[in-house]
């Protein structure tokens, strides 16, 4: 059987079946990330193409075994979903910063309160911190919380750069046929 017997929907499942049992973490491997998946379906699908350093199985380099169409939309699927992981997470950095924001200015009022000499001083700012804070928070644990939103920033934010990483990689992988998808 050739690939021209495959039918087109068998090719676009096969492609899909291949591309998940690589990136899912299982029992007796790690994750694979998402660029070294596509190096080796292209390397199934253009086996005499050169690729960077790919640990391809034995059954899977044989001519044929994907078609290089289905691969392409399987290119701009995971460029699509990562572009919008990116988004999503940028959203959160900027939810992240207006908190980190917020914070500060409870951090400000409180070194105020602190230097505070008047008694009606320190009430005006204990009520605007009080303003200020959120639900679980208290002027005892605001600087923790302060803390955690930091590293969940510094977290957010290396993400978007791997992902970022990601999508240049995924375009360098098979450039002339990347660049019409994008």
């Amino acid at each position: 059987m050739t690939k021209k017997d495959i039918p087109y929907y068998a090719q676009i499942i096969h492609i899909a079946d291949v591309f998940d049992a690589i990136v899912s973490k299982r029992q007796y491997k790690t994750h694979v990330n998402i660029s070294e998946t596509l190096k080796l379906l292209i390397k199934e699908a253009h086996p005499s193409m050169e690729t960077i350093a790919l640990d391809v199985l034995a059954t899977d380099s044989k001519y044929g075994k994907i078609n290089p169409k289905i691969l392409n939309i399987l290119f701009k699927v995971v460029i699509d979903d990562t572009l919008y992981e990116i988004s999503c997470t940028m959203e959160y950095i900027q939810y992240l910063k207006s908190q980190l924001k917020r914070l500060k200015k409870i951090q400000k009022f409180d070194d105020k309160l602190k230097n505070s000499k008047t008694e009606k001083n320190k009430e005006y700012y204990r009520d605007y911190i009080n303003l200020l804070l959120e639900s679980g928070e208290t002027l005892d644990n605001y600087k923790t919380v302060t803390s955690d939103y930091e590293k969940a920033l510094e977290t957010k934010k290396q993400l978007v750069d791997k992902l970022d990483n990601e999508i240049h990689i995924i375009k360098r992988l098979n450039p002339y046929q990347i660049e019409n998808l994008i």
